[in-house]
């Protein structure tokens, strides 16, 4: 049986042919919006009408846009919203672009051609998020977070986001506010935030998905009030990460637009517990330890086998708060190496780029295994099965999927 999977978003779309034995008991699981339309571009220039007034009078704009960690693909949207601001008078020298990359690292020049589109890093300039310095204190929010942002974004009288509305492991869902908070905040901001707010309310909010009643997400809203958010632009993608709705205006009201429409465009019904569990990372390679954790609760309470596909050369993303500096050295929040689920037997991690630095992500050196030949990890997980048919899993894309609870 041969499975044609998305991969490498940000390096061409190689793909990867998953060939797995016949006799195994194979079940690929999308997510339950997958037939959903691709915008066209007529579609794309009509979503961004409801910001034409807030454009009257503006001097300074500042357009946030998120890192490749996310799969925004801006450089499909921004074409509409330039046609937008050149319709009202708006000149190239108002214009200034920031990428909001909270705590990961800097992009390069490459990079921001990949995110952004050749024309925009020619035509604008375009900078990198400092979350160390040149930020400025703006107030605190009720749950105490000391909210520190981006003096440049600041300085400006419009400011528009651009993200996409997607799963997120502690805040339901990212996009939205989050633009803000983390994406454009001081180091000390985000370290109060995701390090004393989570453990302080981590059964509310640790759940890809949740986003109902849940302290995290609602002070990510008000640090992103406070920050003075004028419009968010928003995509749904599917899992080839093309756009199939978007939403443009007040951030406030993207929640109500997004919110019960990703729960279930996103959703994934799962038949069942599996033996080995295929996870295709697409839209977030370089944070493929989100597809893990998914993977685990997939796993038959007997135990069974992981393999991670995250061929992409870019490894995974800098991390200065979560990250790992040097043998004894970690950033501010680090949980360390990964602990094995009970569940799991194994982790079996595909890719060309093995980054020793970076592999505690995925886990202690003796619960993963690296390969660079996929079909090798099909041969030992064919001599471990043997004597039996196994029940085998493969999701699309496991860094954006959920899992249908009713199931």
């Amino acid at each position: 049986m041969e499975i044609a999977l998305k991969h490498g978003l940000w390096n061409g779309d190689c793909g990867i042919s998953l060939q797995v034995p016949d006799k195994w008991n194979t079940t690929v699981l999308p997510i339950d919006g997958y037939k959903k339309r691709v915008l066209g571009k007529d579609s794309l220039r009509r979503a961004m009408a409801p910001l034409e007034p807030m454009l009257k009078g503006k001097k300074e704009i500042c357009i946030l846009f998120d890192d490749l960690s996310r799969p925004t693909k801006a450089y499909k949207i921004l074409p509409f919203l330039l046609e937008l601001f050149e319709a009202h008078g708006i000149r190239d020298e108002q214009i200034r672009f920031i990428c909001a990359l909270g705590t990961h690292g800097a992009l390069d020049n490459v990079a921001f051609r990949k995110k952004l589109g050749e024309e925009i890093v020619e035509r604008f300039p375009v900078f990198n998020h400092n979350p160390f310095e040149n930020c400025a204190f703006v107030g605190k929010t009720r749950l105490g977070t000391p909210l520190m942002v981006n003096k440049e974004y600041l300085s400006c009288d419009l400011k528009i986001g651009i993200g996409s509305f997607v799963p997120h492991s502690f805040c339901g869902f990212g996009g939205g506010y989050k633009i803000i908070m983390p994406a454009l905040c001081h180091i000390d901001t985000i370290e109060y935030h995701h390090g004393t707010l989570l453990k302080n309310y981590w059964e509310a909010c640790y759940s890809i998905g949740e986003y109902i009643d849940n302290p995290l997400l609602e002070d990510v809203k008000e640090c992103g009030r406070m920050a003075r958010l004028d419009a968010k632009i928003d995509a749904l993608i599917n899992t080839d990460a093309e756009i199939v709705d978007i939403f443009a205006g007040n951030p406030d009201d993207l929640y109500l637009y997004m919110t019960e429409k990703a729960s279930v465009h996103y959703s994934t019904k799962t038949p069942g517990k599996a033996d080995i569990v295929f996870v295709n990372t697409y839209s977030k390679a370089n944070e493929s330890v989100i597809a893990i954790s998914l993977a685990e609760m997939l796993l038959k309470d007997t135990g069974g086998h992981i393999v991670l596909l995250c061929d992409v050369p870019e490894g995974q993303v800098i991390h200065y708060l979560l990250g790992r500096f040097g043998k004894h050295t970690w950033g501010r929040l680090s949980f360390g190496e990964r602990e094995k689920d009970s569940r799991v037997k194994k982790v079996f991690v595909y890719s060309q780029y093995r980054d020793r630095a970076n592999e505690w992500w995925f886990g202690k050196s003796e619960d993963t295994s690296w390969h660079k030949d996929l079909n090798e990890i099909i041969h030992i997980l064919e001599d471990a099965y043997q004597h039996k048919n196994p029940d085998v899993f493969v999701l699309p894309d496991a860094t954006i999927q959920t899992l249908n609870r009713g199931e």
